[in-house]
C-alpha cells in the first residue's frame, strides 16, 4: 500500500501541514494593558525580575531565627519579635526572635526553628533535643536571589498570561504591560441545504450547526475578542462579496464548506482571486481530508474546512486553533496530553484518524463509536479526539485533542 505522502499528499501528516502554515502567520499589532487586565491576553514583551526574588533573606517557616551554635544550650531567651514586612531587628547574643514565614532573617541569625520543634514558656522557647541536633546553617532560611537575580527572564514575549504570569507581572512592578490586542474572527458557513436553526427544515435540508460549532469552539477565548458569523449560499458571486468584507476586516477567516473537488465547491478559487495564498489542500487525515490552509499577503490565516460537522470540529481544533494562537502573538502552543484507550480495538485505516473519545479518567479514555463525519450525536457525547498514526491501532498513549484546549 502506498503511503498518504505518495498517495498525492504534499503534507504527510496534519502536523507537517499545519507546520508549513505557521511560518505564513504574523501576529497582530500590540497596545498597552494593565497586569490587572491582561489576562489570558499575550505578552508581547518579555518580563524580567526587576530585582532579586526573595529580595532579602526570609523566613521559610513560622518559629524563630536564632545562631546555629546556640541551639546546643537547649533554652533561648526570646528578645523580640521579627515584624513580616519591615526590617528585621538584630538578634542578640544567645537568644532567639519570633519570626514568620517571609520575615526578613536578622543579622546574627543563621537558623530558623520551626514552631513545631520547640516549647514555649516564660519568655523563652525549649528546643527539642531531635530537631536541634539536625540544624544546620541556612535551614528553613530562602536566601535572597534564590529563585532568579534581578534581570533574570520570567516569561517570553509570546507568552499567555497565565495566574502564575499575572502573578509575576504584579510582583516585579510591571503595572503596565504590551500585549497583543484580541483577535476579530470571520465564520462563513456555506452551503444551500443550510438553514437557520429556528427553521423546520425540508428532508433535503439541514440546519446549520457549523457556525454554532466554532462559536462554541473560539467564543470565551481571551485572545479573541469578536466573532462573526455569516452563512452564504452556494453562488460564486455571494462568496467573493462576503470574502471581500471578511479581508477588510478580520484577522482570521473561517470558511465550512465548498473546499473539496466538487463543481459547486467555489472556496479555492475565491481565496486565488482575492490574493490569498494556500498553502496546504488535502491532507492523509479522517475526517477533514479537504482542509485548505492559506494566509493573505499580510499574514492573517484563512481556512477551509470541509463542510460536514466532525470535519469542521476536528481541523477547526487541530489545525485552525494553533494558527490563530499564532495570529495572537502566541509563541508556543502546549503540546497535546496523551491518554491511553480503554477499549481499544484492532481498526486501522491509511490516514491520519481522529477518532471520538470520552475520558473516563485522568489519562484514559473511551472510544466512541462514530457513524461519519456527520454524525454529531457521537460526537456530541465525546470530550474531543485523539490522533492515531496511519495503520496504527491499540491502546496508545494517543495525542488528544480536548474540544475546548
Amino acid at each position: 500500500m502506498a503511503s498518504p505522502t505518495s498517495a498525492g499528499f504534499e503534507h504527510g501528516s496534519p502536523a507537517e501541514a499545519s507546520d508549513a502554515l505557521l511560518p505564513h502567520i504574523r501576529p497582530v499589532q500590540t497596545e498597552d494593558g494593565s497586569c490587572f487586565t491582561a489576562a489570558g491576553r499575550v505578552l508581547a514583551a518579555a518580563l524580567h525580575t526587576d530585582r532579586p526574588s526573595p529580595p532579602a533573606d526570609v523566613s521559610a517557616m513560622d518559629g524563630f531565627a536564632l545562631r546555629c551554635a546556640d541551639a546546643a544550650l537547649g533554652r533561648l531567651p526570646i528578645a523580640g519579635e521579627v515584624r513580616i514586612g519591615r526590617a528585621p531587628p538584630p538578634l542578640p547574643p544567645a537568644a532567639c526572635l519570633r519570626i514568620v514565614t517571609g520575615g526578613g532573617v536578622p543579622t546574627g541569625a543563621d537558623v530558623v526553628i520551626r514552631r513545631e520543634d520547640i516549647s514555649e514558656s516564660g519568655g523563652e522557647v525549649r528546643l527539642d533535643a531531635a530537631a536541634a541536633s539536625r540544624l544546620s546553617p541556612g535551614h528553613n532560611i530562602r536566601r535572597q536571589g534564590e529563585n532568579a537575580p534581578p534581570g533574570a527572564l520570567v516569561a517570553e514575549a509570546g507568552s499567555l498570561v497565565t495566574p502564575a504570569v499575572s502573578s509575576a507581572l504584579a510582583a516585579f512592578g510591571a503595572g503596565r504591560v504590551r500585549v497583543f490586542r484580541p483577535l476579530s474572527v470571520a465564520i462563513l458557513t456555506t452551503g444551500d441545504e443550510l438553514t437557520e436553526v429556528a427553521a423546520t427544515p425540508s428532508p433535503w435540508q439541514i440546519r446549520d450547526s457549523n457556525g454554532p460549532a466554532l462559536l462554541s469552539l473560539f467564543t470565551g477565548c481571551p485572545w479573541i475578542s469578536d466573532i462573526r458569523p455569516v452563512h452564504i449560499p452556494d453562488e460564486p458571486e455571494l462568496l467573493d462579496r462576503e470574502l471581500r468584507a471578511a479581508l477588510g476586516w478580520a484577522d482570521a477567516i473561517l470558511i465550512t464548506g465548498g473546499v473539496s473537488a466538487g463543481h459547486r465547491d467555489h472556496v479555492p478559487a475565491a481565496l486565488t482571486a482575492q490574493g490569498v495564498r494556500t498553502i496546504f489542500h488535502r491532507v492523509p487525515q479522517r475526517p477533514g481530508m479537504p482542509v485548505l490552509g492559506a494566509a493573505t499577503p499580510d499574514g492573517r490565516p484563512v481556512f477551509g474546512l470541509p463542510g460536514n460537522p466532525l470535519s469542521v470540529m476536528v481541523t477547526a481544533r487541530r489545525m485552525a486553533w494553533p494558527a490563530l494562537a499564532r495570529r495572537a502573538g502566541v509563541s508556543r502552543v502546549a503540546a497535546p496530553a496523551a491518554v491511553t484507550i480503554a477499549n481499544p480495538d484492532a481498526r486501522t485505516i491509511p490516514l491520519w484518524w481522529h477518532r471520538s473519545v470520552r475520558l473516563d479518567q485522568p489519562g484514559r479514555a473511551e472510544l466512541i463509536d462514530s457513524r461519519g463525519s456527520g454524525d454529531l450525536v457521537s460526537a456530541a457525547h465525546a470530550d474531543g479526539f485523539v490522533e492515531i498514526p496511519p495503520g496504527a491501532a491499540g491502546p496508545g498513549p494517543w495525542p488528544f485533542f480536548a474540544w475546548r484546549p
